[in-house]
């Protein structure tokens, strides 16, 4: 995968899968927009990208509010002609039951995860009209074609908008030469997950995926440039899961699956 001097813009870039996209994309050469809205990740972030002498815009942003966006765009990126990749990876969870969600997590959860992927890519457009690559990859989940079980309706909910969204773009925007495709990871250990699962809830978790083991944020990083680079010029529109396996799981385990054929 080549990306040099090509311009990769990732939302929710200081932290999870956005920083391993960011990360891995600057080892091969690119230039990083990073939009994120926590500062203090963002200067950490920048510091770090420093040390390894690759180079990053970053841009404090809040995905979940349109007018955020559009002046990011407006005037963070002014100097920016083209954009040959956006990775929209920007997402919350919220926890609750169905009957506990608040209108407030409902509508926030899908701010972020869902129209604010919406609204950077169609203000980016004619930024990625003058790029080279092309190519817009999003970020949704398995939980989009199955249940969260970590996240509350909210977050399934947006998840699964996010494939109709990559379908719909991916239709009309080929016009133009612009593909859109997106990711459904499985189990990612992220710092965040690791704030909120034991020790034996990760073992647990562990066990189920045939592959077993979860995925680290690479996996899902690697997974997205391939994607976003020449190597994928004929993809548009598709769904690739990366989740070691899980989506086969039909809810026995390997071994129990072994033991009825003996």
């Amino acid at each position: 995968m080549e990306f040099n001097k090509q311009t990769v813009v990732v939302t929710g870039a200081a932290s999870g899968i956005g920083y391993a996209v960011a990360q891995a994309a600057a080892r091969l050469g690119a230039q990083i927009v990073a939009f994120d809205r926590d500062a203090v990740a963002l200067e950490a972030m920048r510091l770090d990208f420093e040390r390894n002498n690759w180079v990053l815009i970053p841009v404090e942003t809040d995905i979940g509010d349109q007018q955020s966006i559009r002046r990011a765009i407006a005037i963070d990126m002014a100097a920016i002609t083209g954009v040959d990749l956006l990775v929209n990876s920007a997402g919350i969870v919220s926890r609750g039951l169905f009957e506990a969600t608040t209108a407030d997590d409902w509508e926030r959860v899908l701010a972020v995860n869902l129209s604010g992927s919406f609204y950077c890519l169609q203000q980016m457009v004619p930024l990625l009209k003058a790029g080279v690559g092309r190519a817009v990859v999003n970020v949704a989940s398995l939980a989009a074609k199955r249940v969260s079980y970590t996240g509350g309706v909210s977050y399934t909910a947006a998840k699964a908008g996010l494939l109709g969204l990559t379908r719909h773009a991916a239709f009309e925007l080929a016009s133009v030469g612009i593909r859109v495709n997106a990711v459904c990871p499985g189990p990612v250990w992220t710092a965040m997950t690791q704030r909120h699962i034991s020790e034996d809830e990760r073992q647990q978790v562990a066990s189920m995926i045939p592959l077993g083991d979860w995925l680290s944020p690479d996996d899902v990083a690697q997974a997205i440039l391939f994607l976003g680079s020449p190597a994928a010029r004929m993809i548009t529109g598709t769904t690739l899961d990366i989740d070691g396996g899980l989506s086969l799981v039909t809810g026995a385990s390997f071994e129990s699956y072994q033991r009825a054929r003996q």
